[in-house]
């Protein structure tokens, strides 16, 4: 048993229930998924769209997996991205479990909060949807499974890409500290008007021809 109480080897996919997914409809918050809903798959030689058998609600405690806006290219995630640590994500043109992709920079690893609950999508299919812009692995794998979505093991090219992008963030946090602070609108002063009343000008008389 793992310290969560869980089996070790125990493998657990899903993403937060406030992530946004993909559907023929537009966007909709993982938690509000139901069965008969399509999905839009992003996965080559497969139907464009993925119906949903069911949700399943998982009550989690434990490390979970965010990914930074941005990191999986193409400006995906649109925003910070919460994920089980077995779930699979595409990048590069290839899947991967995102707990082996995390550095700790662009790809980090924290404890879930309390009353944590991960939401798993279930399809017909197996297939890539998009979530918040990115492509995640959804469904059962299968030996007929597209060469897009077979999982492979994280090399020292994805790293160096990684650390690159975690070298990018870490600049522009730094840009962003240095940066002074905006100077405020220029206010122009009137001069104050003199105290008491203008004295008088006496100007010489001109005498008369």
């Amino acid at each position: 048993m793992d310290a969560w109480g869980r089996p070790v080897g125990f493998s657990l996919k899903g993403i937060a229930a406030d992530a946004r997914v993909m559907t023929s409809r537009g966007d909709r918050h993982a938690a509000r998924l139901g069965p008969g809903m399509m999905l839009l798959a992003a996965t080559p030689g497969i139907a464009p769209f993925q119906r949903v058998l069911g949700i399943r609600n998982i009550p989690y405690r434990g490390p979970l997996i965010r990914v930074l806006a941005g990191v999986l290219g193409n400006m995906a995630p649109r925003e910070d991205l919460l994920m089980l640590p077995d779930q699979g994500v595409v990048f590069q043109g290839n899947a991967y479990r995102v707990g082996d992709l995390v550095d700790g920079i662009a790809i980090r690893q924290e404890e879930a909060p309390e009353n944590f609950t991960a939401i798993d999508i279930l399809l017909e299919g197996y297939a890539g949807i998009l979530v918040q812009g990115a492509t995640l692995e959804v469904g059962m794998p299968s030996s007929a499974a597209s060469e897009y979505l077979r999982r492979v093991p994280v090399d020292d090219a994805i790293t160096a890409q990684i650390a690159l992008i975690s070298a990018e963030i870490a600049l522009e946090a730094d840009a962003g500290a240095e940066e002074p602070a905006a100077a405020g609108p220029l206010v122009f002063m009137a001069p104050k008007a003199a105290a008491g009343p203008l004295p008088s000008l006496k100007l010489p008389m001109q005498r008369k021809s």
